[in-house]
């Protein structure tokens, strides 16, 4: 038998400088994994948060916002150029003033304060914004076509079809349905059939107001009358107030103003309507900014021949036809932004030709088009261009009244180069 020795091995002692790579180690590895347990954390945060807010949740940590730039010292030439295009557009897309959309414009900006307090969410806020410029477009047409005084009224109510929002915002129909229930909360609008439910057979069923009786085939080909709401009364806060709220008075309103069977024989009925606004196509659409087409929501409330006048056509023909003085062309030069690209240099030709109209200067054709394009190049960079452009424009429409001056385009060059848009918008090379 032969005995195995075995002699214990002995273990070399760590010196100090690698137990102080071994600490260190092992506390990057411990940084490490709280740091992928921080990463975890905040994804899932994100990603809930994206859940509720209906965003894309970042893939990646979103980095620290930059500081923000101190404003510009008074006097100085430099400009704030905002940092999106949409903010851009919004602050150029303005109806003409003195028009419909221009007052609902300025009733948005009164009720804006209510809404914005009250609704949370962003798409929530604009789509509220959207119906209620709508509606007060309506408004305010309505009282153009009568003869009434706007800057007197604060509430206007009037009959419409609500299922036709749609086709004027450019919303889905759940997005103006969720809408307008806001609006009614907020009491900012009031609407109602004006009838009222009683029980009969132990059915809820409305007479009077909006609900007159139609016919209608059932499923053997049989005629039978039934009630159907045929519209909506509408009241409209246009000047909020603490204490004010829209409402509809039921005893002061007429009878119903539609026939709702003759309407259907005629095909004209919401539907219809509806059918036709999927199947045309339009060069574009504003969601902010210009005017809507609020006829589809006044084709009950005022006669057929009267109808004609209250929207606007979004055609590159007639941008420039109701200018008739250079401000009035500044504002209509604004919608070249809304026309499509293809035509956007027409209309911007039409602008200078109508330019040199007005300011009575033949010859300069080339130099009101270089101005007018490069102005409307540096609105879509963000730069406000036309702003300055007006004011140096009314300018020269002064001097040229006192000074009798033969070339008013050299008089707007001097304005343009003092103020210094010369430099900053009209050297300034695109991209």
């Amino acid at each position: 038998m032969i005995a195995h020795t075995t002699t214990p091995s002995t273990t070399r002692p760590f010196t100090t400088t690698e137990q102080e790579l071994r600490q260190r180690a092992q506390q990057q590895l411990i940084q490490k994994r709280l740091n992928a347990h921080t990463l975890e954390e905040q994804g899932q945060k994100a990603f809930r948060r994206a859940l509720r807010s209906t965003e894309q949740p970042p893939l990646l940590p979103t980095p620290a916002r930059p500081a923000r730039p101190a404003p510009p010292l008074p006097g100085s030439r430099e400009q704030i150029i905002p940092a999106s295009l949409e903010a851009a557009m919004d602050r150029i897309r303005h109806p003409r003033p003195g028009t419909p959309a221009a007052w609902a414009v300025e009733a948005v900006e009164r009720a804006r304060p209510i809404i914005e307090a009250q609704v949370k969410r962003r798409d929530a806020r604009h789509n509220a914004l959207m119906v209620y410029r709508a509606l007060a477009q309506a408004a305010y047409a309505l009282i153009q076509v009568r003869a009434q005084q706007h800057a007197h009224t604060t509430t206007y109510t009037f009959f419409t079809v609500l299922d036709l929002l749609p086709v004027v915002t450019g919303l889905s129909s759940d997005q103006c349905e969720r809408a307008t229930r806001r609006l009614q909360d907020l009491g900012l609008i009031h609407k109602t059939s004006g009838a009222l439910p009683t029980q009969t057979g132990g059915k809820r069923q409305y007479r009077g107001g909006t609900w007159v009786p139609t016919t209608f085939l059932n499923a053997e080909g049989q005629k039978v009358t039934t009630q159907a709401c045929a519209g909506t009364w509408v009241a409209v806060l246009l000047r909020p107030a603490p204490g004010i709220t829209a409402r509809v008075i039921s005893h002061e309103l007429p009878p119903c103003p539609r026939d709702l069977t003759t309407d259907r024989k005629k095909g004209r009925t919401a539907w219809q309507r509806l059918q036709e606004a999927k199947s045309e196509v339009r060069e574009s659409f504003l969601l902010t900014g210009d005017e809507f087409n609020i006829t589809p929501l006044l084709q009950w409330s005022l006669p057929e021949n009267n109808q004609k006048s209250l929207g606007t056509v979004d055609s590159r023909t007639s941008i420039f036809k109701d200018a008739q003085t250079p401000q009035e062309l500044l504002w209509s030069l604004s919608r070249v932004a809304s026309t499509h690209p293809h035509h956007r240099r027409e209309a911007v030709q039409e602008g200078a030709a109508r330019l040199v109209q007005l300011l009575d200067d033949e010859g300069w054709e080339q130099h009101y088009y270089r101005v007018l394009w490069r102005a409307t190049e540096a609105e879509f960079r963000g730069c406000p261009a036309y702003a300055q452009l007006a004011a140096a424009l009314q300018r020269t429409l002064i001097s040229k009244a006192e000074l009798g001056l033969s070339r008013p385009g050299a008089w707007l060059t001097h304005q343009l180069r003092e103020c210094g848009w010369m430099d900053n918008v009209y050297h300034v090379k695109s991209a």
